[in-house]
């Protein structure tokens, strides 16, 4: 249904190449920190306020222009860090695989999907549509995730009205080829062993969420975890994602750092899900 400037732009790159341009670092207006990551939004578009984002999106944009109705929005995901055996697997069987994962094949309809390779990881790129209509109110998707070797992954999906799915298509490619991340940061300052004891005992639901809710508490009081001034002391009331908790037993075997456990808590105090007061 189109064809993708990003994966124009980077067919070419050698297995040893980043997925990212250090470049694109200079022009990028939007940065999250915590996320590690950056991002030139499409022209005319605005960020969505926090209160209106859907479901658990570190960033959303939508299209200002009312003919051609589109968001898109960055997600995020923190797994195990991609192994020889996942990188000797065939694209075909990669690109099965992950698409069966993102979408709900027996309610989509895939028209478009592609995969490429990078000395950091590879890029996954999919069209898809609803199938139970094809009316122009039938909303298209169009998806790009980043799957980075140390685990890290990030998704940019833009859904867009039919109507206006091609130039809203050719605006989010070229965002999505300004998208940056740069090295998780270092954590400089070392966690208690008693939380990550929490934390073992919190992912085999040996203890509660509130139990585990002091350890954060203890983080956030000494500087552990840095909570955004703008975040306001909501109380729990949304279910804490189950990869949350593959987080802290993954970072409590030591599968992955101290800064990706942390990044997970503040998803949580970012979203609302649990109090910091």
């Amino acid at each position: 249904m189109t064809n993708p400037a990003w994966a124009e732009g980077n067919a070419t790159q050698s297995a040893l190449t980043s997925m990212f341009n250090e470049g694109n670092i200079q022009t990028n207006t939007y940065n999250d920190p915590t996320y590690s990551f950056s991002i030139l939004p499409p022209h005319g578009w605005i960020p969505v306020s926090q209160s209106n984002q859907s479901d658990s999106a570190l960033v959303e944009f939508a299209n200002e222009n009312q003919n051609g109705e589109a968001t898109f929005a960055i997600y995020f995901y923190q797994g195990k860090p991609i192994d020889d055996a996942v990188l000797a697997t065939p694209d075909n069987q990669i690109l099965d695989l992950a698409i069966a994962k993102l979408f709900d094949t027996s309610k989509y309809v895939v028209y478009q999907k592609n995969i490429q390779r990078f000395s950091d990881g590879f890029v996954i790129q999919a069209v898809v549509a609803q199938n139970q209509t094809t009316t122009q109110n039938s909303p298209v998707t169009e998806e790009f995730s980043f799957w980075l070797k140390d685990g890290r992954q990030y998704f940019l999906v833009m859904v867009s009205s039919q109507k206006g799915f091609y130039q809203n298509a050719a605006d989010f490619e070229r965002s999505v080829y300004t998208f940056y991340v740069g090295p998780q940061p270092t954590a400089n300052t070392q966690i208690p062993e008693w939380v990550k004891n929490d934390a073992k005992m919190w992912s085999e639901g040996a203890i509660n969420d509130q139990t585990f809710a002091s350890g954060i508490q203890y983080m956030i009081k000494n500087g552990i975890i840095v909570v955004p001034s703008t975040v306001s002391s909501a109380s729990q009331s949304q279910q804490i994602p189950s990869w949350i908790k593959n987080s802290a037993g993954w970072w409590a075997s030591g599968q992955i750092s101290d800064n990706d456990f942390v990044k997970g808590i503040q998803y949580l105090i970012n979203n609302g899900i649990i109090s910091v007061g």
